[in-house]
Order: structure tokens, then C-alpha cells, then sequence
């Protein structure tokens, strides 16, 4: 007996129904009923090409129901080439069941076939149950319960062992995620969605993932070995969306431009209550919280239009004080490609406080007992270039509106032993600019810097950076204990009319005065780069006035000579604090007053210096007699070029250049012979003097 109907619009009750009034005819058992029903529709659901063929026995009836395509809102894609075999079933009265079925479709593409199946479908109350095991799907498999109820439905899965990659041939949506962000790893499904007709109402699910790994196009987001759990609800409410999802990471690293990631050192969390407004393309997360134990928790909310591109439109996030230290070195430190903050140590703890608008954004930052230290590898002594000790403070930022931030420190220092006093500090930060509100007094050894001006910058190429202050007396014995020379005298103050750095270049506008010995250094064309990197450069021209040279003398060991000393230094060059290159010249200033004598011990090591080669002379002839002698001018030059010291004196001789000229009774005049000495040479002998020792001659 065969039946046909095409292109007619039913329920599926009323198809059922109908197909039940055909069975119910007076058949003998082995008799077979075929429908063949072409396509029918309803609200949310098409089915094409569908036929019904029954099989009554005797103990239990077969039947084979196929379509050519059916589309479901609950279902992923379209199935094609739909065939459900029923092996063992039951058609009686108001009701179709199946204890044992097998099922073969098409999905996007995709053959399965075999799936075992379970039907039970209820005339009077309009409700179907199916049931269907072992799906294959992505390399795993897949169990479905399917209800529906008049136009209501309910679908459940679980799936394990799906492999990701493969979950792209599923649905368009999915295979343009995987190849865009090359996701690859292995999954577990739990998942529950309910809907009336073609709308979906509810659906909640659990992912359980492992070996997970991503990266997009610029490899600036990457995730490799990821392993968790990622759970979720969400329910259609007058129009909007709103549900919570909880995302929990044990395994793995993740890595942006921005942060580091360990999951598998420190485990994390996020979890987020959201609602979503379709009529605006509006994501409001209401609550979201972050937890990583040992490194950073912080919560807050926000708002994101997806109208084009993804757009926050508010956020609030506030943290718990959290370890500098750990938070550094393991989540920062890994993404800076900057060798000066991996050479940092940085200690306390921290709380951020961020408040984001369309028109206006704010950021606190709270700092407690922090500890700051850069380059202690590079120096390799113990100490660092640069620290700070117990900051404390408050940091305020704003888009639009300067606010008042302040710091403080109890102690510091520079290059290991120029130490920082204790210091108070005010400053306006808004934009892309950081400025001093006020005079900042900063402790140095048993002086000060005085800060009138300082201002910092965000330019197109790097920071930019401006100062202005002045250096209060700081005694040279201090300055030479702290950095390692000789005992020295006098006192050293300056003035710094202006000072900028951009692009890791620090440079000295106009001049900058330097008291020293007495007398006065004025630095021209001052510049500094790298200062505190692995090469640190200084280039500057310098003059010097009246320098008292009792003061320097007795300073250094040299042998006492007074008077007064003038000079210049023009292209001078130091790498790595070592002079590379210079041209220098010395000498009595003209007109100078003052008067001019000079010791034995001082006249031997000029000698020294000169190559002359009459070391120890005077106390071998009757001048051993006078302790001093009298000179009218005294110098001495050098052009310092590949290592080598170009050398001469005040002016030139019969055989080679004065260094000193005498003048008044008793008289001696001081030669030079040698025009050329290596630098390293001049420089021990230099150290030897100072020292007190008397230079070897070779």
C-alpha cells in the first residue's frame, strides 16, 4: 500500500496523526505501508523529501523514516541525507517508540553513520524523545537527547575527545575561527539549549579542554598547552541577554604584547555576569572578576559596543594590593624586549584603581614599600646604577585633567655609592605628560639637587624628557669615597639650565657651571647615551676656570704647586666612563696674580709625565737644597686619538716643549721630549702618582 503527498505546510503532530490513521487500517502482520510526504514545514523547522516505510511483524514493528533535509533551530546545520532505521519499535495507538535504531546522516558535509537511536513520540501530549548515542564527531563522540514539546524543545549533548581543528567543518562560524586564530587541542562537551520554535531561550554548557593552542596572524596573541575548564548560562529575557560564564585555566602559557601568563605555575580564573542588548549591539559585563592567586585579583565592570568594531565604552576595574616582585618577574619581564628592565629588581606591593569614559579616563595607582634597582649585572659589584627604597605614594592619571600625585622615598643611590636622601615629591599627570608641581629637594651625599622643572613626554619617537635645577655643595671627599677615587678637596655645585632626553639621548642645554677646586668647570654641548644601559657614552666641551692648584695637588698626592690652572677639553668622548678621545690643553691662565711655586716631588712627577727622564735629579745636586721653586707658567696638552696620547707643553723648545717655565731664583725649567705616549701608559702612571707612588719609567 503507497501513499504520496508533496509541498504541504503541517505540524508534526498533525503529520504523525495522519500517518497513524493510514497505519491503523485492517493490515495482516508483514504487510508494508509507504508514505512518501515531500516536503513539509512549520514555525522554525523544514523538512524536504521526507518518507515513512513500516514494517508490521508480528512481536514488533520496523520502520524507516528518511528526508532528503531537515532544518532545526536547535540544530547546528542542516542534516542532509537523513535515514533512521528503526530495528525494534512499537507503533500502537497514539504512539511511535524505537528501542533500538541506527541513524545515518549529513552534516555539513560530514558522513556519520551507525548512530544509535532512540525514539518515543507521544500522539495526545504532542511530545518527542530521542535519544542518540556514540555520534562520531571530530575525532570523538558525541551523545544527543533531543525533546519537543508542541513548539517547544530541548536539546542536550555530551561529547568527548573532540579534536577542534575538525569542529570546523560543523558550522562557517567555527571553521573561520579555527583557521583564524590556528585554535588546535582536544574537547569535552556538556552542553543544554531550549527554545520555542525557531528561537533559542536558554542554554547553558561546560567545556573540559586540554593541549589547547592558539595564535593569531601577527603572533601577538599566542596560547600553547592550555588545559581547564570553561562553563556558562545565558537566558532571553524582554529582548536581552543575560547569563554568567566562568573560564578556569591549571595548565599551559598564554602571551600578549601586554602580559605573560603561566597557568600551569599559577592557576587563574575570570569570571563575568553579562547581559546583551541586540537592539544596540551592546555588551554590558555587570561584574567580572579575575583570579590569580600569588599574583593579581581584580574585579569590576563594563560596557562594549559591537556595532562595528569591538568598542569599550566604560570600564571600572579595581585590584588588591598585589606582589610587585612575582608580578614583574614572571607575568612583565617576559614581554619587555628591553635589556636595561631586565637588568631591574623591583619589590612592595601595588593596587590599581581604573575608571575609563567617552570622555575621560582615570587611573590610581597606590604603591606601598616598593624597592627599585637597575643594572646590579652590569655593574657586578652588588649594587645597582640605580634605586629607590621604601616608595611610597599615590599616583593619579587622567585623559583631560591633571591630579596631584605624590611619592616618597627614604633612601637611594646612583652608580652604587652617590646615595639619596629621603625625598617628597608632587606631580601633575594627565595625557601623555608628567610634571613637577613644585620644587622637589632631593638629598645627595651631604648636598643637594634641587629640582625647579621637570616635565616628561610621550613623543612620536619615545619619551622626552626636560629638567631644570641646580646642585647645592656636595664636598669632593664624599663624591671620591662614594665612587672609589682618591681622597679629593673642595666642594662641588653647579648649575643645570636645562637638561632633555629623547630617544635614550640626555643632553644639557646652554651651559652648566660646576664649582670645583676652588675654580670653575663650564660644561658645553653636554650629552649622555645609554646612561643606564650595557654602553653608556658622554660627549661635551669643557672649560676650565681658576682652578686653585694647591686644592688639586694635595688632592691627588701630586706634590704641592700653587697657582692658578686654565684650560679646555673640546671633543671629549667617554665609553663606558674611559676616555675614548679628546683634545686638552692646560696652562697658567694670563694675568694671573697669584703666587707661583712648585715642590720637588711635584717637579719629578711632571718630569715623569713628560718623559724627560730626570727623575730623582734635584735631590742628586745641590738644588736638594730648596724645598720650592719659583715658575712663571706651567702646562701641558694632549690629543687623545686610537689610544694614543699626542703630547705638548706651553711651548715649544730646542728639542721638545716646556711643561714648566721658571721664573725668579732658584730657577728650573721642566722639558718634555716624549711626543707621543700610550694612553694606557700615562694613565698608570697617573694612578701610580696619585697614589704616592713614584711612576716606573720604561
Amino acid at each position: 500500500m503507497s501513499f504520496r503527498l508533496n509541498n504541504l505546510q503541517f505540524s508534526f503532530p498533525a503529520v504523525i496523526l495522519w500517518a497513524l490513521l493510514v497505519s491503523s487500517l485492517p493490515l495482516r502482520a508483514a504487510d508494508r505501508l509507504t508514505l512518501t510526504l515531500g516536503d513539509l514545514g512549520g514555525e522554525g523547522w523544514q523538512v524536504s523529501g521526507l518518507a515513512l516505510q513500516v514494517d508490521l511483524q508480528p512481536s514488533q514493528d520496523r520502520y524507516i523514516l528518511s528526508a532528503e533535509e531537515i532544518r532545526h533551530p536547535a540544530l547546528p546545520g542542516p542534516l542532509r541525507m537523513f535515514r533512521f532505521d528503526c530495528r525494534a519499535g512499537k507503533i500502537a495507538g497514539r504512539q511511535i517508540s524505537c528501542r533500538e535504531g541506527l541513524l545515518d546522516l549529513t552534516l555539513n558535509g560530514q558522513k556519520m553513520a551507525g548512530i544509535k537511536s532512540r525514539i518515543d513520540w507521544k500522539i495526545d501530549s504532542q511530545v518527542i524523545d530521542i535519544q542518540l548515542d556514540d555520534i562520531p564527531l571530530s575525532n570523538g563522540k558525541l551523545a544527543a537527547l533531543i525533546n519537543i514539546e508542541r513548539q517547544q524543545w530541548l536539546l542536550s549533548l555530551k561529547g568527548n575527545g573532540l579534536d577542534i581543528q575538525r569542529l570546523g567543518t560543523l558550522h562557517a562560524a567555527l571553521a573561520e575561527s579555527v583557521e583564524r586564530f590556528s585554535l588546535s587541542g582536544r574537547l569535552g562537551l556538556s552542553a543544554t539549549l531550549r527554545g520555542v520554535g525557531a528561537q533559542l531561550l536558554q542554554g547553558s554548557s561546560r567545556l573540559d579542554f586540554r593541549d589547547v593552542g592558539f595564535a593569531d596572524a601577527s603572533g601577538s596573541y599566542i596560547g600553547q598547552g592550555l588545559a581547564g575548564q570553561w562553563q556558562g548560562e545565558a537566558v532571553l529575557s524582554k529582548g536581552q541577554w543575560a547569563g554568567t560564564q566562568r573560564l578556569a585555566l591549571n595548565a599551559g602559557e598564554l602571551l600578549a604584547p601586554q602580559l605573560y601568563l603561566s597557568p600551569s605555575a599559577h592557576p587563574l580564573s575570570l569570571e563575568t555576569a553579562y547581559r546583551y542588548r541586540a537592539d544596540r549591539s551592546l555588551i554590558s559585563l555587570e561584574q567580572f572578576r579575575f583570579r590569580q592567586p600569588e599574583r593579581l585579583n581584580f574585579s569590576g565592570a563594563a560596557e562594549i559596543s559591537l556595532l562595528q568594531e569591538p568598542q569599550l565604552i566604560s570600564l571600572n576595574l579595581t585590584s588588591e594590593p598585589a606582589d610587585l616582585a612575582g608580578l614583574f618577574r614572571d607575568n612583565i619581564l617576559p614581554v619587555l624586549a628591553n635589556p636595561q628592565l631586565e637588568d631591574m629588581e623591583l619589590a612592595g606591593r601595588f593596587a590599581l584603581d581604573i575608571s575609563h569614559r567617552a570622555d575621560d579616563s582615570r587611573i590610581r595607582i597606590d604603591l606601598q614599600d616598593v624597592y627599585i634597582e637597575q643594572g646590579m649585572r652590569q655593574r657586578g659589584d652588588g649594587q645597582g646604577q640605580f634605586a629607590l627604597y621604601d616608595l611610597d605614594g599615590e599616583i593619579n592619571w587622567s585623559s583631560k585633567r591633571a591630579r596631584e600625585s605624590r611619592l616618597s622615598w627614604q633612601g637611594g643611590h646612583l652608580f652604587g655609592g652617590i646615595t639619596l636622601g629621603a625625598t617628597d615629591v608632587a606631580l601633575n599627570l594627565s595625557g601623555d605628560r608628567v610634571s613637577l608641581v613644585n620644587q622637589a629637594n632631593i638629598p645627595v651625599l651631604d648636598g643637594e639637587l634641587r629640582a625647579e622643572k621637570f616635565e616628561l613626554e610621550r613623543g612620536e619617537a619615545g619619551p622626552m624628557v626636560r629638567f631644570q635645577g641646580y646642585l647645592t655643595p656636595i664636598s669632593m671627599a664624599a663624591i671620591s669615597s662614594a665612587v672609589g677615587w682618591p681622597p679629593l678637596a673642595g666642594q662641588l655645585s653647579g648649575m643645570i639650565p636645562g637638561l632633555a632626553y629623547e630617544q635614550g639621548v640626555i643632553a644639557v642645554d646652554g651651559v652648566a657651571l660646576v664649582k670645583i677646586f676652588d675654580g670653575e668647570i663650564v660644561i658645553r654641548d653636554l650629552q649622555l647615551d645609554d646612561l643606564f644601559g650595557a654602553l653608556p657614552a658622554l660627549s661635551a666641551d669643557l672649560e676650565l676656570k681658576d682652578i686653585d692648584l694647591e686644592t688639586l695637588t694635595r688632592t691627588f698626592s701630586f706634590g704641592k704647586i700653587t697657582g692658578k690652572l686654565a684650560g679646555r677639553v673640546t671633543d671629549l668622548r667617554l665609553e663606558e666612563w674611559a676616555p675614548v678621545s679628546f683634545d686638552a690643553a692646560f696652562a697658567t691662565p694670563a694675568g694671573d696674580k697669584s703666587r707661583r711655586r712648585i715642590s720637588q716631588q711635584a717637579v719629578d712627577n711632571i718630569s715623569n709625565l713628560g718623559g724627560s727622564g730626570v727623575s730623582g735629579a734635584i735631590s742628586r745636586s745641590f738644588l736638594r737644597i730648596f724645598k720650592e721653586f719659583g715658575y712663571d707658567r706651567l702646562g701641558i696638552s694632549c690629543r687623545l686619538e686610537r689610544g694614543v696620547c699626542h703630547m705638548g707643553g706651553i711651548e715649544a723648545a730646542e728639542r721638545g716643549y716646556y711643561l714648566v717655565k721658571g721664573g725668579g731664583i732658584p730657577r728650573i725649567d721642566i722639558m718634555g721630549f716624549n711626543r707621543e705616549t700610550d694612553w694606557q701608559v700615562l694613565v698608570s702612571k697617573l694612578k701610580q702618582i696619585a697614589s704616592g707612588e713614584s711612576p716606573v719609567i720604561q
